[in-house]
């Protein structure tokens, strides 16, 4: 009991580091490559900066304020968790861009296409840094889980038309060159990002084959919040029947599902694969209702024998 608190706790602490770390970077970043050539960016922290270069308030500042009414809707339809995770992002990534505020007053490269690259490099380790350990930094992300909760629609499409607006909306601040300029850097951002969290948008295909069936299916409905499929198997040298379990998650739930069945079955063996695409529940149709996962949480852990677990992806 005690290791697996020590260990509770030594995750927690590992993934508080690895967000002020991305954040420092992604801040860096911003100030270094992008506010000296007033470029401007896409998401909470485009406007941001739109909204600094009127004003003249700091970046993190006008961060922050754009953020309190996002607070209060993800805590409203996501969540305590998800708000904790989003408040100690958003606060580490706007301390983190005014605290290298005076990179700006320093133009470390001149061209604004090669700073506009480095923008983007710099900005997509940052965040692709926060997004592997399972962070955010609030901004578009608990909006487009809103949306997609309720109205079933992608998160990435969603991103996409509000950047889009951002966007349009920075010509009449910072003119149509440096906007055209600052599509390399989202460009860059959104390869870089992806890179990071070796492609955290794509999706797995998981097939888990273990003698302890159950307990694993019930560890993947649970905590992983997706479902499953067993599949009958034979043993090709031994001859022994076996039962093959079948997931399809997202990789930001990869080595959260890893975890879980390692958990649950040590001797576990895992095959981890692309899937060139997933249509379905949970992908693109909304998940694993929260009510459905409550019930089963609340169900005894022993389960009838020949019981199928059929949640298709």
């Amino acid at each position: 009991m005690e290791e697996a608190m020590f260990a509770k706790y030594k995750s927690v602490i590992y993934e508080s580091l690895m967000v002020i770390l991305g954040c420092a970077i992604f801040g860096a970043g911003l100030d270094a490559f992008v506010l000296p050539h007033k470029l401007v960016s896409t998401g909470i922290s485009g406007v941001g900066l739109i909204l600094y270069y009127v004003t003249g308030l700091s970046v993190g500042s006008w961060n922050m304020i754009l953020n309190i009414p996002i607070f209060w809707a993800a805590w409203k339809w996501l969540g305590t968790r998800v708000v904790i995770k989003t408040l100690y992002g958003t606060l580490m990534l706007s301390w983190m861009v005014d605290l290298f505020n005076f990179l700006q007053y320093d133009m470390i490269i001149k061209d604004p296409l090669l700073s506009s690259m480095m923008a983007g490099i710099t900005t997509g380790v940052g965040l692709g840094i926060v997004y592997r350990v399972g962070g955010n930094t609030g901004g578009l992300d608990p909006i487009a889980l809103i949306v997609r909760k309720y109205y079933g629609l992608q998160m990435g499409s969603i991103n996409s038309a509000i950047n889009c607006a951002i966007l349009v909306a920075a010509i009449g601040v910072v003119g149509l060159e440096a906007v055209a300029v600052t599509l390399i850097s989202v460009y860059v951002y959104t390869i870089i990002t992806n890179k990071v969290v070796i492609g955290f948008n794509q999706r797995k295909v998981a097939f888990i084959i273990t003698y302890r069936t159950d307990d694993v299916c019930e560890c993947i409905i649970k905590k992983v919040g997706r479902g499953a499929t067993i599949i009958n198997g034979v043993g090709a040298y031994t001859r022994t029947p076996k039962q093959i379990v079948m997931v399809a998650v997202n990789l930001l739930q990869v080595n959260k599902l890893k975890e879980v069945i390692q958990e649950a079955d040590p001797d576990v063996f895992i095959l981890i694969t692309d899937a060139q695409e997933v249509i379905g529940q949970g992908f693109t149709q909304p998940i694993i209702p929260t009510e459905v996962c409550e019930q089963l949480k609340d169900k005894s852990t022993t389960q009838e024998d020949n019981t199928e677990i059929v949640h298709n992806q």
